[in-house]
């Protein structure tokens, strides 16, 4: 199974509890899962991230671009059917619907639908009377795995040592 890492898995790390002061290891791990699968993540995840001005931005420019999934055909037709829904959903507000698609994620789900891939992130699925979209819920409807970065260090028997 390959994986596909959302932006929040690269940010919430950088920015908290695997910092690139405190834990190399951890951005070294993501290295290792790249070169293991040879892709990271999307081509708009990476887009978001290079946008910014930190070392998050430069570790993201020094990364290989062969490692983060271009949209082809396939994950285009799979994002005008998650735009369709997302449009046609009803319970979803209009302003969260233009925010989710301005986003990475729709791409994301896109290119996971085309293949065998989980999608990592750190978002958690949303009740029914939540007006909201996010990745899960989205997941969910269309039939595409998703995880922590925390359950997938686990299942890949992820140690970071001193």
């Amino acid at each position: 199974m390959n994986y596909l890492l959302d932006s929040n898995v690269f940010i919430q790390a950088k920015n908290g509890y695997y910092s690139f002061d405190i834990a190399p290891g951890f951005w070294r791990w993501l290295e290792i899962l790249a070169e293991e699968q040879a892709v990271l993540t999307v081509k708009a995840v990476r887009e978001e991230i290079i946008d910014g001005n930190d070392a998050l931005r430069d570790w993201m420019a020094d990364f290989p671009k062969e490692f983060f999934a271009e949209p082809d055909i396939p994950v285009q037709e799979n994002l005008r059917k998650i735009v369709t829904f997302i449009m046609q959903e009803p319970r979803f507000a209009e302003h969260h619907r233009y925010s989710f698609l301005e986003k990475a994620d729709p791409w994301l789900i896109a290119t996971a639908m085309t293949g065998d891939f989980t999608i990592v992130t750190h978002e958690e699925k949303t009740g029914p009377g939540s007006t909201k979209v996010k990745i899960p819920n989205i997941c969910e409807v269309f039939q595409v795995p998703f995880l922590s970065v925390f359950d997938l260090m686990k299942a890949k028997k992820v140690r970071l040592h001193l």
